[in-house]
């Protein structure tokens, strides 16, 4: 959990990937397509309701912007 002044992702380290929870509404702020997905109605481990699977640096680059979105949301 990386940590400002409140939770802005929560991560789940695996073998072959790594899932990022990231604290925005997918409403609001869609994730990138393919590598996330609306988990607000689904029982989850972590904070944030928005789903992102890291399976490769491609899909951190796509993430990236999205995680600096969850950053500057929670006033960094």
């Amino acid at each position: 959990v990386y940590k400002i002044s409140q939770n802005i992702v929560c991560m789940e380290v695996r073998k072959q990937k790594v899932t990022l929870y990231l604290k925005v509404n997918p409403k609001e702020i869609p994730g990138p397509p393919g590598i996330s997905r609306d988990v607000s109605n689904i029982g989850h481990y972590g904070t944030g309701d928005l789903e992102i699977t890291l399976k490769s640096q491609d899909d951190f680059e796509t993430a990236m912007p999205f995680i600096e979105k969850a950053y500057q949301k929670v006033g960094g």
